[in-house]
């Protein structure tokens, strides 16, 4: 477990003896590949979606929590990851507010112990601030963003842009800015099936639990339902013989529910999470992770629920796998990168449905798809094999005749 999980439960106090789509009202047209200088920031986020509530006052499955991610890159003939004289500080222009927009700033002493300023997360940043180097890569966590941008606070935008900007530490000069995707939804339709008569969605929740399991949740509102059953998003122990989240949704509702998909409760039919380059090629949910009752009885057989998730190296070849015994979104690869700022995030694989997921890649080689133009990073085109043992031939152009 690294530091900054440990800070999450010292912040949420969660473990004895620790603290612990709709359109967008500002139009974002991809621009034509932009002339780089001596540095690039390339960034992208750890999830293809980041989930939240909209309401806090009944229960919670998750806080408003996004993670940002960046490497300065210094180009030339054998580029370096740069950590040193350079600073990265976030934004997101559009939305510059979150308290207000949902409840949780509210209720968060309730459900995690803390009270929190406005607009700032379960880590103590904002929507504004630096990044820091984690040793891989900069990054901020925690980030409270919602989907709900300025200018349309009831309307859902959940792909969010946060501009990065890389400056000299010390004579202030910018070196490079980028835009990417930050994706969250509250589109979780418990709605669908959790309406009675004067009753909201989430109080339908708790009392159907409580009737069904003899507890007496509703006496006790908030709920921060991973307290008693276990989160390994959010890294809450659970109650002991009690089953995890994950468990415990999937398969009551492959049980209960009829005419339920995937998109009934992961965000959605209006935000269509699962939009990268498997979802283009035909691929569903179900494809790689199964029905409802195979991700519960997965997790029964031993399947530790965020931690152990489908690989690309179960349909590709070894040569364009995961790294031994990590997630795609923790693996690495040429030079040393993630594979995330190449291809992408998971179920956001590049290319993707949504054109906000492209304007970073239009801006440093002129395409919406993944990081093919070995320039963007190298001087001049390497003569040594790239990416996945691809070599070039003469020119960057060259990559998508290798790499269709």
């Amino acid at each position: 477990m690294n530091w900054r999980r440990w800070q999450v439960f010292l912040l949420l106090g969660l473990l004895p003896g620790f603290i612990p789509a709709q359109p967008s009202t500002v139009a974002y047209n991809p621009s034509p590949q932009a002339a780089l200088g001596q540095y690039v920031v390339l960034g992208w986020n750890d999830l293809g979606m980041h989930c939240m509530n909209k309401n806090y006052a009944e229960l919670c499955i998750l806080p408003p929590f996004n993670n940002v991610w960046c490497y300065a890159i210094k180009r030339g003939a054998r580029p370096e990851i740069t950590s040193q004289g350079v600073t990265l500080s976030y934004r997101f222009p559009t939305n510059t507010y979150s308290a207000g927009k949902v409840d949780f700033w509210t209720y968060a002493p309730s459900l995690f112990g803390v009270t929190l300023p406005a607009n700032v997360g379960l880590t103590g940043h904002g929507l504004t601030g630096v990044l820091d180097w984690n040793g891989s890569a900069f990054e901020v966590t925690g980030v409270p963003i919602t989907p709900f941008e300025d200018a349309a606070p009831t309307v859902e935008q959940p792909y969010q842009l946060v501009e990065v900007t890389l400056k000299n530490t010390i004579t202030g000069a910018q070196l490079d800015q980028t835009n990417f995707v930050v994706p969250t939804s509250v589109e979780i339709h418990c709605d669908t099936c959790h309406h009675e008569d004067n009753e909201t969605p989430d109080y339908n929740i708790l009392k159907k639990h409580d009737e069904e399991n003899h507890t007496s949740l509703r006496s006790h509102r908030p709920v921060l339902c991973a307290s008693c059953h276990s989160s390994n998003a959010l890294g809450t122990p659970g109650v002991p013989g009690v089953k995890s989240l994950s468990q415990a949704v999937h398969g009551f509702h492959a049980g209960h529910a009829r005419n339920i998909t995937c998109y009934s409760c992961h965000p959605g039919n209006q935000t269509q999470c699962l939009r990268g380059a498997m979802f283009i090629a035909g691929k569903t949910c179900v494809d790689c992770h199964g029905s409802l009752s195979q991700v519960a009885s997965s997790i029964s057989q031993g399947r530790r629920p965020w931690l152990d998730e489908p690989k690309c190296g179960s349909c590709h070849d070894a040569n364009h796998s995961e790294n031994p015994g990590k997630l795609y979104r923790n693996s690495t690869g040429h030079g040393g990168l993630y594979c995330t700022v190449c291809h992408g995030s998971p179920h956001a694989e590049l290319p993707t449905a949504q054109a906000r997921d492209g304007l970073q890649m239009t801006r440093v080689q002129g395409q919406a798809t993944y990081l093919k133009d070995c320039t963007v990073c190298h001087i001049t085109v390497p003569t040594g094999a790239g990416p996945h043992g691809f070599k070039p031939v003469s020119s960057v152009e060259k990559w998508a005749t290798y790499y269709q």
